[in-house]
């Protein structure tokens, strides 16, 4: 799991859309399945869960505009930030790694 860390000031509708694109970009099929259950999003905002969140689902806290998503294992540091800054939108968005993330 990674997060990423949305640029300020966008509408939620605009933090919607760039998110939506960031797990199409990042997250691949294995999040596609997820998704199908929450309808046109690719990602579940943290206001709407009861609990943890669900596992393997990319989750928009909508309170601080940080997107959390399962990665491929495979995906070193520079290939995620370099991946999430280039859709529509996503310059501005940093990606923080947790210590045991491990890029094969």
């Amino acid at each position: 799991m990674i997060t990423l860390i949305l640029p300020e000031g966008l509408s939620p509708e605009r933090y919607h859309a760039l998110a939506q694109r960031l797990v199409g970009k990042l997250g691949g099929s294995t999040l596609a399945r997820a998704a199908e259950s929450k309808g046109s999003r690719s990602f579940v905002l943290l206001s709407e869960i009861e609990g943890a969140s669900p596992e393997m689902a990319a989750v928009l806290n909508d309170s601080t505009w940080t997107l959390t998503l399962p990665v491929s294992a495979n995906l070193g540091a520079d290939k995620l930030t370099a991946s999430a800054q280039s859709v529509a939108g996503g310059r501005e968005v940093h990606v923080e790694i947790p210590p045991n993330y491990r890029a094969e």
